[in-house]
């Protein structure tokens, strides 16, 4: 293990934000496929549903434990495991022949995206930031990217080659594993054993408990808007490779912002940029759902803006609350809240198949609104100085 040196933690940043691009990069390969899945295996929007939820939920019921787990030993070298598992997993989805074996698929890649988020979000937060917000941006945006290009790549690759040739991107994938897990190892901070003491949800501060629950209700309306984008384009005359564009505008656009918001939150407050983002996202949905088909890329690209870039924000603060356990945290905020909102996308498909799936998502539409409100009993406080080390 390498000295400590001032620029480390942007070194481990930058490897991590290409780590979190990978891993979430492939994790979003679903979504564009949907409207292909549905029809390859005679999917309702219920079952189309429960896969995204699937791999959520098993996710946000590994994170918080995985997250404490990581605390406690000090392998940071653990955060390579999930990206190698993503990139397996989410290769086979050409090869399911059944919703079962799909959903399979989907629970592998959950248990990679367990083990890196935690992990990777304590190594952000390790030693002395004085720009939190901004650096927990720049991994976060990585994820968002991610997501963003696999439309980009994914629907084209099998439009040429058919979704029976997806296993050929393990070859790729790994590789990139490996391009970020190297110089990843040579500034990895030392382990630093301590004393934990265990831990109760009774011992959550009132604050983290306001904070948690508008994650989650941002968690609802983010994830299922980028999971059914691309069956709400197709269901308004859309083609499926502009389904795909949706949810690359969605998410790009999230990942720029995500700079700008982390930025604004260290002069701002964290509560302000959250507050502020929320109230804005709602009207940008209800454009997209009911507005001209002509607009729907850049009314969508503003509703990415505003509803994904402070996520960040809302882990920053959540780190925040409870000093010295940045992987635990991380993973109440980035596995748990998003699994409770992964819980939601099964009811939000039922709805969509009794009611249709614009009426459903037009109340979907209006939760970043609840979220706002909810935020304004939210405490802010100056971020904490040595937290994460």
């Amino acid at each position: 293990m390498m000295r400590p040196s001032n620029n480390q933690p942007a070194k481990r940043t930058a490897s991590l934000f290409v780590g979190h691009l990978l891993n979430d990069g492939f994790g979003a390969f679903l979504a564009p496929l949907l409207p292909l899945l549905i029809v390859r295996l005679d999917l309702s929007l219920a079952m189309a549903g429960l896969l995204g939820t699937a791999r959520i939920v098993m996710n946000s019921l590994l994170q918080p434990s995985l997250g404490h787990w990581i605390d406690r030993v000090q392998r940071p070298w653990l955060v390579i495991i999930g990206p190698v598992l993503s990139v397996i997993a989410m290769s086979l989805i050409g090869q399911a022949t059944s919703f079962w074996m799909l959903l399979l698929i989907m629970v592998i890649a959950g248990i990679g995206t367990a083990l890196f988020h935690p992990a990777a979000a304590a190594l952000v937060a390790a030693g002395n930031h004085t720009r939190r917000g901004l650096m927990m941006a720049f991994f976060s945006s990585g994820g968002t990217l991610g997501g963003a290009f696999a439309p980009l790549v994914i629907v084209p690759f099998v439009q040429a080659f058919e979704m029976e040739s997806m296993p050929w991107l393990m070859i790729p994938g790994l590789a990139a594993v490996a391009a970020f897990a190297i110089p990843l190892w040579r500034v990895l901070p030392n382990p630093v054993r301590k004393q934990y003491e265990r831990f109760r949800l009774g011992h959550l501060p009132g604050r983290f408990r306001v904070l948690w629950v508008v994650l989650v209700i941002r968690a609802v309306s983010a994830t299922a808007f980028s999971s059914f984008l691309a069956v709400l384009v197709v269901q308004r005359g859309g083609s499926a490779w502009a389904g795909g564009a949706a949810i690359s505008a969605f998410a790009l656009t999230g990942a720029a912002g995500s700079f700008l918001a982390g930025n604004l939150s260290d002069r701002w407050g964290r509560k302000a940029v959250i507050l502020g983002s929320m109230v804005l996202a709602t009207p940008f949905y209800i454009l997209f759902l009911h507005g001209p088909m002509t607009l729907l890329l850049p009314i969508i690209a503003l509703a990415g803006l505003l509803d994904l870039s402070a996520t960040p924000v809302g882990v920053v603060a959540a780190q925040e609350c409870i000093p010295g356990r940045t992987g635990l945290v991380s993973g109440l905020v980035m596995g748990l809240a998003w699994g409770v909102a992964g819980l939601s996308l099964f009811p939000i498909g039922w709805l969509a198949d009794q009611y249709g799936i614009l009426s459903v998502m037009t109340v979907v539409a209006l939760l970043p609104l609840v979220g706002a409100f909810l935020m304004l009993f939210y405490r802010d406080m100056e971020p904490a100085s040595d937290e994460g080390r």
